[in-house]
């Protein structure tokens, strides 16, 4: 459900780029769906540190960087912390 919602609203956002996220409290919105699924992701205790790296690189920029980047950057950083290692062959 998160994931169709977040989907959504991405979507809307590219359709109506003069939309404004802030007075529709819609700032606040996006993060906590974020938030929500990045919750799920932690049962597994694998992805309990990627997840930890994911929050620390949002919230470090969140000050200095424009909306929307800090969450984009910080799945990049969860999606190469999460990839499958190599398998080694002799």
């Amino acid at each position: 459900m998160q994931y169709v919602a977040w989907v959504t609203g991405t979507a809307i956002g590219v359709v109506v780029p003069g939309l404004d996220a802030r007075a529709l409290g819609l700032d606040a919105v996006f993060p906590a769906f974020f938030l929500t699924i990045l919750a799920g992701e932690l049962r597994d205790r694998r992805r309990v540190g990627v997840a930890g790296a994911g929050a620390v690189i949002a919230l470090v920029l969140v000050p200095v960087a424009p909306s929307g980047v800090p969450v984009l950057v910080a799945s990049a950083a969860a999606l190469v912390g999460l990839r499958r290692p190599r398998k080694k062959t002799s």
